[in-house]
């Protein structure tokens, strides 16, 4: 209630409106300079919210910072307040007034005599004060403004109690109006602002709001840690084998020549990291990254090259997040350390790079493909020479629709180089996508398929009693290291360090490693984790998340199984009841492989470890397969303690590659000093 006698109800998503009592009068105790901080380099962030009339809801980002001072015609000196755009409004803050003195938003300086007084603690509350004034563009505006009093706010940066609230309406010569509320918080300047614009001419009212995603006041970082996080962040991140999208491709040097062209990127093939396989996403330059995504870790990068001169595979210990889904939108979240409660001892600190994740907010995005609503994250790191960034801008259902990139050197600030890509065409599942109706479409056939996918309770059984009849690690497991002596090719012999620690996050240090066998000695060892890691049936193929169908039982006993869904993804299954004796799964577009377990040895529980497994990989063609190469893994292990630890491994054969490329494999690897952490 406002001075004893209006009644307010407001509902509003993210705000919380606490209304107090107010006397009949402003108190002459308030000072705006404290409500609104105004100096050089003072920046906030909005996450801005259009409302169509349709009912739709256009979102983007706006940065607003103060850069340096105007003298207007009259001698008023005024604060700047710049947006990403270059557009600017003129300001001033007196301890009674806040004061809006014009603006240039790129059609020349429009400035009003006297200017707007958007808050003026003067004024009684509750009370409307209209005043009238001249535009340097030759208009005349009547305004009104309401010193509305305090209220308790919550926005994505932080919940912000006893904030100003002042409404203010001018009215144009047409007869439009626009309306806006202001809220001040203090400290911190304006965390919520409110607008309406009324248009007698189409007879409707456009609305549109902004919440202080955060701020930099004083040099010092203004962000909330109870706000809004990201619901079902995996939708923006779809991962299927074969998917690929296809972008403008734009790089930009430091001298501002730039060059375009067209790149496509697929998910095409996998790779084992710490305790799970990642999907790589390789581009028609040979470029690729490795990411992964999990409900509890959100989306991650666990490695990466750069097919360019001098370019290594890159391996990220721990891995990158690239957004968590517990992660408040608008706050920075940095890493520089081994996660949380582990051994002091646990060596990957000389590994790590100071990165930094953050979720920036929703907005729309143009793209070749159509104007998509997007959710905007950057990610963050430094080298010995630069300071690098990179937006994602993820759409749901379509995955990574934008990309832009920059590299600043760190001697001489400037720009080394910059890229920015759009997205042009996908293929998703097997369908088409080059506009926002056909992503429509791709999204109701996909829901569509999945309402057909029938769930087995009998093959359910059988593969859950086969998979936890496989051995893993419980979660008394301590972690471990070893040495780990590696021949290639009949080579000399190398050594590497392995930690693994209980968490299941590896660390692999190889001095004498060439890139190449680097990458594909610590595959190996993520391997070995990942068979051994411990994963409830549940959570993994619960249902909804899987669904099994029984194809076949053979007079032999054994069981074919087909497993379709999010984790499963079209796996074929031979079970004899109690193990998985062959599997077949898809490496990336035609190419699929199939594991056999020839060889398992039996722990004394009764669970199996699978020690002597070839892998077949081939080309489906009709009812034929074309065989592209094979490898044969043959492994070791040994009870150490209450545990089954790797004890060595050969790995011999032809490896295909995504690409059908051949690479010839020839790995010895013994594990000496095996111990126990703590």
């Amino acid at each position: 209630m406002y001075h004893g006698a209006r009644r307010h109800s407001l509902t509003c998503g993210l705000l919380l409106a606490v209304i107090v009592a107010l006397p009949a009068s402003a108190s002459g105790d308030i000072d705006l300079t404290q409500y609104f901080p105004l100096q050089d380099g003072d920046s906030w962030t909005y996450q801005f919210r259009a409302h169509q009339p349709d009912g739709q809801v256009k979102y983007s980002l706006k940065t607003y910072r103060v850069d340096g001072e105007v003298e207007l015609e009259g001698g008023e000196v005024v604060k700047k307040l710049v947006d990403q755009r270059g557009w600017y409004y003129m300001l001033t803050i007196e301890p009674d007034r806040y004061l809006h003195w014009g603006e240039h938003e790129n059609k020349g300086l429009v400035s009003m005599d006297p200017p707007f007084a958007l808050i003026d603690t003067r004024y009684a509350f509750g009370k409307p004060y209209a005043t009238a004034h001249a535009v340097s563009d030759g208009s005349a505006r009547g305004a009104e403004v309401v010193f509305e009093g305090y209220e308790s706010i919550r926005t994505p940066a932080g919940e912000f109690k006893n904030c100003l609230k002042s409404t203010f309406k001018y009215i144009n010569p047409n007869g439009s109006t626009f309306t806006s509320a202001t809220y001040l918080a203090k400290g911190v300047g304006p965390v919520r602002k409110e607008f309406a614009i009324y248009s007698p001419r189409a007879g409707q009212i456009l609305r549109f709001d902004r919440d202080l995603l955060h701020a930099t006041i004083g040099g010092q970082r203004v962000g909330g840690r109870r706000a809004a996080t990201v619901e079902d962040l995996g939708e923006y991140f779809p991962f299927f084998q074969g998917d690929s999208w296809t972008y403008q491709w734009t790089y930009t040097m430091a001298d501002g020549a730039s060059r375009s062209a067209e790149r496509t990127r697929t998910f095409a093939g996998a790779e084992f990291f710490d305790r799970t396989a990642a999907f790589k996403l390789i581009d028609n330059k040979g470029s690729y990254q490795f990411y992964t995504y999990h409900p509890e870790h959100g989306i991650r990068m666990h490695g990466s090259f750069e097919n360019r001169p001098g370019g290594e595979p890159f391996t990220y210990q721990p891995a990158l997040s690239v957004a968590r889904p517990d992660q408040v939108i608008g706050r920075e979240y940095t890493w520089s350390e081994p996660e949380a409660n582990q051994p002091e001892d646990v060596g990957r600190y000389k590994r790590l790079q100071h990165w930094t994740s953050e979720i920036e907010g929703y907005q729309t995005l143009e793209t070749p493909a159509g104007t998509f609503e997007v959710l905007r994250v950057r990610l963050a790191w430094s080298t010995s020479k630069s300071w690098v960034s990179q937006w994602y801008y993820l759409a749901k259902h379509a995955g990574i629709v934008g990309m832009d990139y920059e590299a600043v050197d760190k001697t001489s600030g400037k720009r080394v180089i910059a890229l920015d890509a759009r997205l042009k065409r996908a293929r998703l599942r097997g369908d088409d996508v080059a506009s926002l109706e056909a992503l429509a479409i791709h999204v109701d056939r996909v829901a569509e398929s999945r309402s057909l996918l029938k769930d087995d309770p009998k093959a359910r059984e059988i593969f859950k009693a086969a998979s936890q009849n496989r051995y893993v690690w419980d979660d008394a497991f301590p972690g471990l290291r070893a040495d780990v002596e590696i021949v290639d090719h009949g080579g000399e012999m190398v050594q590497a360090k392995v930690t693994v620690d209980r968490n299941l996050i590896v660390d692999f240090e190889c001095d004498d490693c060439g890139a190449g066998l680097r990458s594909l000695a610590r595959a190996q060892i993520s391997q070995f984790v990942t068979h051994r890691a411990n994963e409830p049936f549940d959570e993994k193929y619960g249902e909804g998340k899987a669904f099994f169908q029984l194809i076949k039982e053979r007079p032999d006993g054994m069981y074919e199984i087909r497993a379709d869904g999010e984790t499963a993804m079209g796996s074929w299954y031979l079970i004899d009841g109690k193990e998985v004796r062959k599997l077949t799964r898809t490496l990336g577009g035609p190419v699929r492989f199939m594991i056999h377990h020839e060889k398992n040895i039996r722990t004394e529980d009764g669970r199996y470890i699978a020690n002597y497994y070839p892998v077949t990989f081939f080309m489906e063609m009709g009812e034929q397969r074309h065989e592209l190469g094979k490898v044969v893994y043959d492994d070791q292990f040994v009870k150490q303690g209450d545990f089954w630890l790797p004890k060595h491994r050969i790995l011999k054969g032809k490896l295909p590659q995504p690409d059908r490329s051949i690479i010839d494999v020839d790995l010895e690897m013994q594990f000496v000093n095996v111990a126990y952490l703590n």
